[in-house]
């Protein structure tokens, strides 16, 4: 079933979104908000392992893809993440893998820029928010994120810098053996009254932007190394 049509809201503006933030930030019965931006309002809450084109065998394709990507970078990945399955799947999620985990961050103008910076031709940007309480994440010290009874959000050991700048979190998808792929987490029944949909218009992305490196959200900060910093400079001289 879709989202409830009550989940969803429409924000004009920075100051608009602050101001529900602001008065959004917390539920009943719940004491974590996590905030995930996307460029396009029709994006599914979807891990990339799962989306199109989708792999006849997704399980078998996720477990060779992560095989040759701990065995061919073994010499660039730190010996304590090798050791431990949680912080290898984040290590290899946020160096561009396609994993069964999902990006959020605790930050809601984190999230709020990444809806916005990616330049496509859209009408709507989206951020999403998901109210959770301590039912809902994973013990990341137990068992394997491969071996969940269920989708759970999991807070990462900070095993890059860009875990650590975008205040991250993910969300561990569970398998769907009978959609034969990663569970879609806005039709998942534990999560999807938790879920919120902000839509914002898309000509309101420059002044939001700019409004957000107002306060030090931007490429560099967001990716704290030189392609970051790069990627600052040609966005800052347009």
């Amino acid at each position: 079933m879709p989202l409830d049509p009550d989940h969803i809201h429409n924000i004009n503006g920075l100051s608009h979104y602050f101001d529900f933030v602001d008065s959004h930030n917390i539920v009943a019965d719940s004491n974590l908000t996590l905030y995930r931006g996307q460029a396009d309002a029709k994006w599914i809450l979807e891990p990339k392992i799962s989306r199109k084109p989708r792999y006849k065998d997704m399980l078998k394709a996720e477990a060779e893809i992560l095989k040759e990507f701990t065995r061919l970078g073994r010499s660039m990945i730190p010996l304590d993440v090798l050791s431990n399955r949680w912080d290898l799947l984040a290590f290899a999620q946020h160096h561009g893998l396609k994993t069964r985990l999902l990006d959020w961050t605790t930050n809601p103008l984190i999230a709020l820029w990444f809806a916005f910076i990616e330049p496509i031709t859209v009408k709507t940007r989206t951020v999403w928010f998901i109210f959770l309480n301590e039912n809902d994440i994973a013990d990341n010290t137990q068992g394997s994120p491969f071996e969940q009874p269920r989708t759970l959000a999991y807070k990462p050991n900070h095993v890059t810098q860009r875990i650590t700048a975008q205040n991250g979190w993910f969300v561990n998808h569970k398998f769907n053996t009978d959609r034969g792929r990663a569970s879609r987490l806005e039709y998942v029944a534990g999560f999807k009254q938790k879920i919120y949909r902000i839509d914002i218009s898309d000509k309101h992305g420059s002044d939001i932007l700019e409004g957000l490196n107002k306060f030090g959200i931007n490429h560099a900060s967001v990716f704290p190394d030189l392609g970051g910093l790069t990627n600052y400079l040609n966005w800052r001289t347009k």
